[in-house]
């Protein structure tokens, strides 16, 4: 008896982990679509594209060494026939991964420009990440 309600325990337990797993969403997965890199001292790039249907839009930066970065971007959003704009600029440490917020919810499209410039040399790598709706 007591094998039986162990048995029984252990299907339950499977049936529902395997039922948890199938009801999870899909983690949506970040897609680049600009990027830029340049080296020396103050170096400075912009990677620039744009990306339709986006969620969320992240900057990147990176570079060879622990140092600051002034960044800043400029967004243009279209959702039907209206176009809003989004603009700012912040400086940090690298590395640097930061949401910039876009004007619409669940716009159709946006073109991104964003740069990084390095406050000592060395290299930087600038690039614009998407999740989609």
């Amino acid at each position: 008896m007591r094998k039986l309600i162990a048995l029984v325990a252990a299907l339950v337990a499977i049936a529902t982990f395997s039922a948890g797993s199938a009801l999870a969403l899909p983690q949506a997965r970040a897609r680049t679509f600009a990027s830029c890199r340049a080296q020396g001292g103050f170096a400075t790039c912009i990677a620039s594209g744009s990306t339709h249907r986006p969620l969320v839009i992240r900057v990147h930066v990176n570079s060879n060494r622990v140092q600051k970065v002034s960044v800043a971007w400029d967004m243009v959003c279209s959702k039907g026939s209206g176009a809003g704009t989004s603009s700012g600029h912040f400086s940090a440490t690298v590395p640097i991964r930061r949401i910039i917020r876009h004007p619409y919810r669940r716009p159709g499209s946006c073109t991104v420009a964003a740069d990084g410039q390095l406050a000592r040399g060395g290299h930087i790598h600038v690039w614009l990440t998407a999740t989609h709706w």
